[in-house]
């Protein structure tokens, strides 16, 4: 049987598989060659990957539960972006950037009545106490002060009335023309008749 009578035999027993058209199914991709080497690189690495750390790949903490604000960061950023321009500047942005951060960092001023709160009216009661007190202590020693000095007077009159004038008071006393008297009625009698020029005189 010649070599022809042979293939014509598998053509009738497989009359589809005879249809196709022949050509090789087998194709290389594009660059195939050029890339393989990259990825030969790529595989060796992977490997030594997870032999280090046996356990694969892992997601960062909290992966999951932050992926969604992530995905929406990413769309609202999207949004802002021109495919033309990219991100652009408002105008006068820069113009105006001190006076609105100083607008945003300055708070406004609180005005606090002071006669309202109740700590404000105790401190008012214990200036008026302290004064009030401090008062009626001055005017105790001022006038404890002059009362001494009247005192030191007194008794600087008695101090220079002359030895003859009381020599002459007692006798007097003595003989009836005057009747008994205290020390105290004795001193305010000489203060009464004589003044200090004349008690000055006879010393």
């Amino acid at each position: 049987m010649s070599k022809m009578a042979e293939n014509m035999e598998w053509e009738n027993e497989a009359p589809q598989l005879a249809k196709l058209k022949k050509s090789n199914p087998f194709t290389v991709p594009t660059n195939y060659f050029e890339e393989l080497e990259e990825r030969i690189n790529q595989s060796v690495f992977m490997s030594s990957l997870e032999k280090s750390t046996g356990n694969g790949f892992t997601t960062p903490a909290n992966y999951f539960e932050t992926l969604s604000e992530q995905i929406i960061a990413q769309a609202k950023l999207s949004t802002f972006v021109d495919e033309q321009q990219g991100f652009g500047v408002p105008d006068g942005y820069f113009e105006q950037l001190q006076q609105n951060i100083t607008a945003k960092t300055i708070s406004p001023k609180k005005s606090v009545k002071l006669w309202h709160q109740p700590l404000f009216k105790y401190a008012v009661a214990a200036c008026l106490v302290i004064m009030s007190t401090t008062g009626w202590f001055a005017n105790k020693q001022y006038q404890s002060h002059q009362l001494r000095k009247t005192e030191l007077a007194k008794e600087q009159l008695l101090y220079d009335i002359d030895e003859s004038v009381i020599i002459e008071y007692v006798q007097e006393a003595q003989h009836g023309k005057t009747a008994n008297v205290t020390d105290s009625e004795m001193e305010d009698y000489i203060l009464d008749n004589f003044s200090t020029t004349d008690l000055s005189n006879n010393l």
